[in-house]
């Protein structure tokens, strides 16, 4: 199953010309849990990892500046790399073994 992620558009959302609708209507918020919060600092909605992407928020969302984005599945190798706690992952990195060429670097 894949899986999928709400991202918000921060060029789009405009949390002062609504009512934050996003925040109001999401079924984990409704809950007690903090699935999306409004972010003073950032000047727009925060999507937590409580978030089930169910799509609601992108329903109601005026300015439509909320998508849901399907995620590949991952390889079944071990990640070589992550950047950072939910950014992308790097697998299947070359292994310099002794005596082979990988690549030649010049001026």
């Amino acid at each position: 199953m894949p899986i999928r992620i709400a991202v918000v558009d921060k060029d789009s959302c405009q949390p002062k010309k609504c009512s934050q609708e996003c925040i109001r209507f999401c079924p984990i918020v409704r809950g007690g849990k903090r699935a999306i919060y409004m972010d003073e600092q950032l000047g727009h909605p925060v999507i937590t990892d409580l978030c089930t992407a169910c799509g609601i928020c992108v329903r109601k969302c005026p300015f439509e500046a909320i998508t849901i984005v399907n995620l590949p599945s991952e390889l079944g190798e071990e990640c070589v790399h992550q950047y950072g706690p939910s950014g992308f992952k790097l697998f299947r990195l070359p292994m310099p073994k002794p005596g082979r060429v990988l690549g030649i670097i010049g001026q």
